[in-house]
C-alpha cells in the first residue's frame, strides 16, 4: 500500500511543464508512426499536452486522457492559447471507456511505471485492447531496468529552473530501489526561491515499477498483444543489455 498519493507532482502542472519543458526526444519516432497509421489518435496519459498539441497542429484528430483534472485543466487552457481542438478527457487509464476505437494509441514519458501492480498493468492493457483497430498500435515507453537505471541517481546535483516571477526552483533527488517489489522509490525535494524573498520547500514522493524485457514479451502476450517494433532508445537503436529504454510497438494478437 502506498502511503503517499503518487500522482502528486502532477497536482501542479506549471511546475511540470517548467521542469518538462524542451523534452521532445519521443516526438520523431512517435509522428513516424502516426504518419503511418493514420488518426483519429488517442494520446493515453497526455498529461498538459506535450505531444498532443503538436499532433493536433499537424492535423490529427487527437483526444488526450489523463487522470489528473489540474493536467487536463492546463492542457484545454493550452489548445485555446495554441487554437487547435482537441477532445480532453479526465479519467484512469485502466478503466476508461470512449465507445470508439483508434489506429494508433501512445503513451510517453514512462507513464507506464506508473502502474504499479501486474493487476494495473493488465487493467491498462485491457483498455488499450477495446479501443484500438483491429490492425492498430499502441506504442509506449518504459526505463530499461539497467544498474545503471536502478542504482545510480538520475541527477546526483541540483536540478535548477527559473520561474516564472523570474525566482528560481532548485530540485535534489534521492532513490532506494526494492528488488522483489521492482519498485524504485523516489523522493524529490523542490525548493522555490522567488525575488521578494519568500521561500517554499516542498517534498514529493514518487514510486515507479521496472519490468524486465523477458517479462514485458510475457506480460503482453498474455493480454493479447504482439509485439511489432522493438527500440532501445528514440533514435531506433536496438534493445540491448545498456539501453536506457525499452520503446515498444505493438498489436493486437488475433
Amino acid at each position: 500500500m502506498l502511503d503517499h498519493d503518487n500522482l502528486e507532482e502532477f497536482r501542479d502542472p506549471q511546475t511540470f511543464d517548467l521542469e518538462d519543458e524542451g523534452y521532445y526526444a519521443d516526438w520523431p519516432l512517435t509522428k513516424q508512426w502516426a504518419r503511418s497509421l493514420g488518426g483519429p489518435l488517442l494520446d493515453l496519459a497526455c498529461g498538459t499536452g506535450r505531444i498532443a498539441l503538436r499532433m493536433a497542429a499537424e492535423g490529427y484528430q487527437v483526444t488526450g486522457v489523463d487522470i489528473v483534472p489540474e493536467m487536463i485543466e492546463r492542457a484545454r487552457q493550452k489548445a485555446i492559447q495554441q487554437g487547435v481542438s482537441i477532445d480532453w478527457v479526465v479519467a484512469d487509464a485502466r478503466t476508461f471507456h470512449l465507445q470508439k476505437r483508434f489506429p494508433f494509441i501512445y503513451m510517453l514519458e514512462n507513464v507506464f511505471q506508473f502502474f504499479l501492480t501486474r493487476e494495473d498493468q493488465e487493467a491498462m492493457l485491457a483498455r488499450v485492447r477495446e479501443h484500438l483497430e483491429p490492425e492498430g498500435c499502441f506504442l509506449f515507453e518504459t526505463r530499461n531496468p539497467t544498474p545503471r537505471n536502478l542504482l545510480e541517481v538520475r541527477h546526483p546535483d541540483p536540478s535548477k529552473y527559473t520561474l516564472p516571477d523570474g525566482g528560481q526552483l532548485l530540485t535534489t533527488e534521492e532513490q532506494y530501489y526494492d528488488p522483489m517489489t521492482q519498485i524504485q522509490h523516489y523522493t524529490r525535494q523542490l525548493t522555490f526561491l522567488h525575488p521578494d524573498g519568500q521561500r517554499q520547500e516542498k517534498t514529493l514522493h514518487t514510486n515507479l515499477r521496472y519490468v524486465f524485457p523477458q517479462e514485458m514479451e510475457a506480460l503482453l502476450f498474455y493480454n493479447g498483444f504482439q509485439i511489432r517494433a522493438c527500440y532501445g532508445n528514440w533514435q531506433q537503436d536496438p534493445l540491448t543489455a545498456t539501453s536506457p529504454a525499452m520503446i515498444y510497438v505493438c498489436q493486437r494478437r488475433s
